[in-house]
């Protein structure tokens, strides 16, 4: 009797017998999945996005955004102070020979050693240095360099220690040595009590100091709650408005002063440009406006 063959015989019915394995066994998973309840529920909608986002990841304002400032630099408050005078000279407000400029390789020779003994910040000592400056403090104190006040000319003994203590300087013999920190110097004094520009070299600003003002807070003394200006900014602003004619610098009533061209008191810009003509020509100087 025949056995019945259940298993190909060759290696050729062996691979078909795979071939029709595998190819029923993919029918049938096809099937499966067709037949399913689950296939014909509809597919779930996606979620929608939150209407409020996290606080993470909300967008900071504007306005809270640190303003970057550039740090102190010498050669930017040299060169802006020095653009004022020269803006001066252009405008002849100031005499050529009313000015004496720095050596460009060493600087002015002010008194060191005095510095040092006043604890004076070897960064304020250099600025000292390399200042123009009126030939003397008492022609100085005839030609405010700002509308309100005057410069302080560094090369005299007296300057250094008064600037210490501007405040007082000019009103008392008992100048106090404290007023200004070691890194703080004062660019101008208070002409006739007016203001005092007072320059921060380790924050690289200034501040406005009122003779009669009172600064925000509890210390009516402390002028350092006025408001800290960006330095290179601040004297950029002075120098653009020289330059714009809208502060112009002249004589009034025999003595050097300010117009400044919004102020009630001038009626309009050629008004004012006249009052300054009339006014040099009478202290002797050329009286002409060129372009700045």
């Amino acid at each position: 009797m025949s056995s019945c063959k259940f298993f190909p015989d060759s290696l050729l019915g062996w691979l078909h017998l795979l071939i029709l394995t595998y190819a029923i066994i993919i029918i049938l998973s096809h099937w499966r999945q067709r037949n399913s309840p689950d296939s014909h529920r509809p597919a779930p909608l996606p979620n929608p996005p939150d209407p409020t986002p996290p606080k993470q990841d909300e967008a900071t304002p504007t306005k809270d955004l640190p303003i970057p400032r550039l740090s102190y630099n010498e050669n930017t408050i040299v060169t802006l102070i020095t653009e004022i005078y020269r803006t001066y000279q252009k405008l002849n407000y100031i005499a050529v020979d009313e000015l004496i400029w720095p050596p460009a390789e060493t600087g002015h020779a002010i008194n060191e050693r005095l510095g040092a003994a006043l604890h004076l910040d070897p960064a304020v000592i250099s600025l000292m240095k390399r200042l123009p400056y009126p030939r003397t403090s008492r022609l100085a104190e005839t030609v405010p360099i700002t509308p309100l006040s005057h410069a302080l000319v560094y090369l005299e003994d007296a300057e250094i220690r008064g600037g210490r203590d501007p405040e007082r300087y000019g009103h008392f013999d008992d100048l106090r040595a404290d007023v200004l920190r070691p890194w703080e110097i004062a660019l101008s004094g208070f002409a006739d009590e007016g203001e005092c520009l007072v320059l921060d070299v380790g924050e690289n600003t200034i501040r406005v100091w009122e003779w009669d003002g009172l600064p925000p807070g509890d210390d009516e003394n402390n002028f350092r709650a006025y408001h800290a200006h960006h330095a290179p900014t601040f004297l950029s602003n002075h120098l653009e408005k020289l330059r714009a004619l809208e502060m112009i610098p002249c004589g009034h009533s025999g003595a050097r002063g300010y117009w400044v061209l919004d102020s009630a008191e001038v009626a309009s810009t050629h008004g004012s440009r006249e009052r300054c003509r009339s006014s040099t020509a009478g202290l002797g100087w050329n009286a002409y406006w060129p372009d700045v």
